[in-house]
């Protein structure tokens, strides 16, 4: 092997390793949980992107990748058998790196919420206990979407405790909504390998968030924010309830994407229009980035 040939080898194994590295953290639906902690900071009537809420997203998507690589680790034995192309299976990420990972990226985002506020920090324990159960306990769990639901309501709640004592009406009905939008798309993804999915309930769930708008916003603009997540949501489900050419795996990426959009409601009825904005910023990047990372 001449010195170049030796020096492309070794490039490619870099790249392999990296992609790997990025492939486990699903790092392209990152930016929704930054819309998520932008919409959790609204409800308690931060509408300003300063150093808190910074702070606050990283911490969350430090914590959103945990998950992630958790995730696999738990399911190392199952993707050995079924998807065998898995960064762990395949080799190019080692478990013993994963782990170690995890753990940095749990403890630095611990650290990262008790330089916020105690009661953020609490809340992030609460947000560990609850990825940890549902990576522990989601295959033959029939109660795993409403656990995986409750990891992204913690980060509306993580972001809320940060800039209020007081528990609001509106954090308790907009992460229920967040909830049951998680809690539809997980159904959703568990069908894949199923018939067509005949049960609407789903569709309702996901599109619920949008009545709720319409009945509390009052203003133009207000409505303009919904018709983008109307749409989307209504073109993510025309690949799950179309009789032939199904495509579970194309609707849950967009459903997944379509989080941020859901983010834009809670902060345009906030009036926080630059994060409405930044949530359809969010919204754009994750569409970007799962095309070269899958989200799923």
């Amino acid at each position: 092997m001449s010195s170049f040939e030796r020096k492309l080898s070794a490039r490619r194994s870099v790249s392999q390793t990296l992609y790997g590295y990025l492939a486990l953290a699903r790092i392209s639906n990152s930016p929704t949980v930054v819309s998520n902690v932008l919409a959790g900071a609204a409800l308690a009537g931060a509408t300003a992107i300063n150093h808190t809420s910074g702070v606050l997203a990283l911490a969350l998507v430090l914590f959103y990748t945990a998950g992630m690589y958790l995730n696999d680790l738990c399911d190392y034995a199952i993707d050995c058998r079924q998807r065998p192309e898995r960064p762990l299976p395949a080799g190019s990420v080692s478990r013993t790196e994963a782990t170690a990972i995890v753990l940095a990226l749990f403890g630095s985002g611990s650290a990262l919420l008790w330089s916020v506020s105690l009661a953020a920090f609490l809340a992030g324990l609460l947000l560990t206990a609850l990825i940890v159960a549902y990576d522990l306990w989601h295959k033959s769990n029939p109660l795993s979407p409403v656990l995986m639901a409750s990891t992204r309501m913690m980060v509306y709640v993580s972001a809320f405790v940060s800039f209020s004592t007081q528990v609001a009406a509106a954090l308790v009905l907009w992460s229920a909504l967040l909830g049951l939008y998680i809690v539809a798309l997980t159904y959703i993804a568990k069908t894949e390998a199923r018939p067509p999915v005949t049960q609407y309930w789903p569709a309702g769930a996901l599109m619920l968030p949008a009545l709720v708008f319409l009945v509390q916003v009052a203003t133009l603009p207000g409505l303009l924010v919904l018709v983008p997540f109307v749409g989307w949501v209504a073109y993510s489900l025309s690949f799950v309830y179309r009789r032939q050419q199904r495509s579970i795996g194309g609707a849950i990426a967009r459903l997944i994407a379509g989080i941020s959009l859901l983010d834009s409601l809670v902060l345009a009825l906030a009036g926080a229009w630059a994060g409405v904005l930044l949530a359809w910023l969010a919204f754009g990047v994750t569409l970007f980035f799962q095309r070269y990372i899958k989200g799923t």
